[in-house]
């Protein structure tokens, strides 16, 4: 099975350490991202200066579809989810800052709560809080994501209530047309279709009658929808993705 095929049997963490394994850990070096967390050596101020921006080689161009879906998962982690620090939370002090690329790695504020001292990962829930930061001498303002298991969701909403970020319902299949991944033909659609009238006897006239009413083609009522390219699909894929 190529690896296309197998993502669409893959679960987001399952993903997510496939996409690592698959690109990222694959640098010269990068296999130190999974040694001992030292950042409790230092300050968390010492952390974010020397960590709050990792950019890309972008002298390297992905080659292999692989290559350029892995990449544009881990561009986008880097900016989606945020760790806080909750020790002040009755005082409606919150502190964040962005991930560092350790935790982007294994996971931490993704797959375990996003509270920089829990490690819980069950029943974990998506909050959207403003994030005020500093960057390259200029305020910056964001809406971002955290997520927190119930008691550190609690913590965050002692004061004021934030907006949950809930996933939508996907209404079919998902679509990956320009991914490669294999659709269902109309010899594989499910036949779970109502079994239709018996047709009446055709008369000698060739027009339907008001009485007679015409019998609707299977897909007739199927939207047509516009091709999109294929850094649109990945998008809407890794935004599937992302809790």
């Amino acid at each position: 099975m190529s690896f296309r095929s197998q993502l669409r049997y893959m679960n987001p963490y399952d993903l997510h350490k496939t996409l690592v394994n698959e690109y990222i850990l694959k640098r010269p070096g990068d296999t130190k991202l999974l040694r001992r967390d030292t950042a409790r050596d230092r300050t968390d101020l010492d952390v974010i200066r020397e960590n709050h921006k990792f950019l890309w080689d972008d002298t390297t161009t992905p080659d292999t579809w692989e290559e350029q879906f892995a990449k544009k998962y881990h561009d986008k982690l880097f900016k989606e989810y945020c760790i806080g620090d909750l020790s002040r939370y009755k005082e409606n002090k919150i502190a964040l800052r962005w991930r560092v690329e350790q935790e982007v790695v294994i996971g931490k504020g993704q797959f375990t709560c996003g509270n920089k001292i829990c490690t819980s990962n069950e029943a974990l829930r998506t909050w959207e809080v403003n994030f005020a930061y500093k960057e390259d001498g200029e305020k910056k303002n964001a809406l971002v994501k955290i997520r927190l298991c119930p008691e550190c969701s609690q913590k965050l909403n002692y004061v004021s209530k934030k907006r949950e970020v809930k996933k939508m319902k996907q209404k079919g299949p998902r679509r990956l047309s320009t991914l490669g991944l294999r659709k269902r033909d109309e010899d594989g659609k499910e036949k779970n279709e109502e079994p239709k009238a018996p047709e009446s006897t055709p008369s000698n006239s060739t027009l339907c009658t008001s009485s007679e009413p015409k019998e609707e083609s299977p897909w007739e009522n199927i939207k047509v929808e516009e091709s999109k390219s294929r850094d649109e699909e990945m998008e809407e894929y890794l935004q599937e993705l992302l809790l």
